[in-house]
């Protein structure tokens, strides 16, 4: 029996704050791990990242306005720089020693805004997930962020297990290759999970790109603590008759951000290595891949919900679930080894 998922959140580490273009001038308010977080973008177009929650009356900063360089608070015009601290209040020559609201390291790499939670002074950019196909030019993409009402391993353990697609997405991205041969393997950093090459009936979506009736399936699935998931699909037409059997690439790049112990910010991007420049293809998956991650969340949102009911219900894992039950181990140790470091530091 496993425990369904990991009941904290695992802090010194890097998460997807936000997608690089959601942030401007304007500040964004978002809750990532249960904390209220305000972005936005200095005059060079740094990204910023503070508590949204002015510490005079605990209005939130993102009603408030950039100036320059720093955000004033809305409320009262309490004003605070990039790092937090605060500068200015109305009224007032002198600001009190020390006040202020709290500032998290934030990178911007890949297209995305990584934000690390925990220890500042951890905080090193060498350890962002490997995300680099969402920026690579010889690769399009389409991409987005999904709100989805349910725990964020939640939504991991359906990336890691694939043999959902047959049942799931049926209509959409869905073939079965749940007779395909398994390969599992785990480091301190990560779970893998390889899908060995099957011949299978070809997808609906890849139907509609042209493809013939069956096809050989790869793919390969890698886990990042704390929640990304990078799969690489290869998807070959099998036509003995063809000099040059259709063979395209696609490679999903996916962070699972909490937002509460019951909600996630889902950000996603697909890229693909053919017909880089056809628009309309662009649209095509863009709507397939929405459409296919929107009965995801239909079911991980009523899988929440069945959860809540008695949320120390025991689970049953079989030979599929090894990616799953590997990940939850490992997020299990990792957070254990934070909290065990932690109240060692308390004392």
């Amino acid at each position: 029996m496993e425990k369904p998922m990991s009941g904290s959140f695992l802090r010194n580490c890097w998460y997807v704050a936000a997608e690089a273009g959601e942030v401007t001038r304007t500040p964004l308010s978002r809750l990532l791990l249960g904390e209220p977080v305000v972005l936005y973008r200095r005059a060079d177009g740094t990204p910023v990242a503070l508590e949204d929650r002015c510490c005079h009356r605990r209005a939130p900063l993102s009603k408030g306005k950039v100036i320059g360089d720093r955000l004033q608070c809305g409320y009262h015009g309490f004003t605070f720089d990039a790092s937090g601290a605060c500068v200015a209040i109305p009224g007032q020559d002198r600001v009190p020693p020390n006040l202020g609201v709290r500032g998290y390291p934030m990178v911007e790499r890949y297209n995305y805004l990584w934000i690390w939670m925990g220890d500042a002074a951890k905080a090193d950019a060498a350890r962002i997930p490997d995300f680099s196909r969402a920026a690579d030019p010889a690769w399009t993409t389409v991409h987005d962020r999904l709100p989805i009402a349910a725990h964020y391993q939640l939504m991991v353990e359906n990336l890691i297990d694939l043999s959902h697609l047959a049942f799931v997405h049926a209509k959409t991205i869905g073939t079965d290759d749940t007779r395909t041969v398994l390969r599992f393997d785990r480091g301190d950093d990560f779970v893998r999970v390889v899908r060995e090459p099957i011949e299978v009936d070809t997808a609906p979506h890849n139907r509609k790109q042209g493809m013939g009736p069956r096809c050989r399936l790869e793919k390969t699935i890698d886990f990042a603590p704390p929640s990304q998931v990078v799969i690489d699909i290869r998807t070959t037409e099998v036509a003995p008759q063809k000099n040059d059997p259709v063979s395209l690439g696609i490679t999903v790049l996916n962070a699972c951000t909490p937002e509460t112990e019951s909600s996630t910010h889902y950000f996603w991007t697909s890229a693909r290595d053919y017909q880089r420049d056809d628009k309309q293809l662009d649209a095509f998956l863009y709507k397939v891949t929405v459409e296919a991650f929107n009965e995801d969340r239909d079911m991980l949102e009523a899988q929440q919900r069945c959860i809540a009911l008695d949320p120390g219900a025991p689970t049953v894992s079989v030979n599929a679930d090894g990616g799953s039950v590997q990940m939850r181990r490992l997020m299990a140790e990792l957070v254990e080894r934070e909290q065990g470091r932690a109240a060692a530091a308390a004392h």
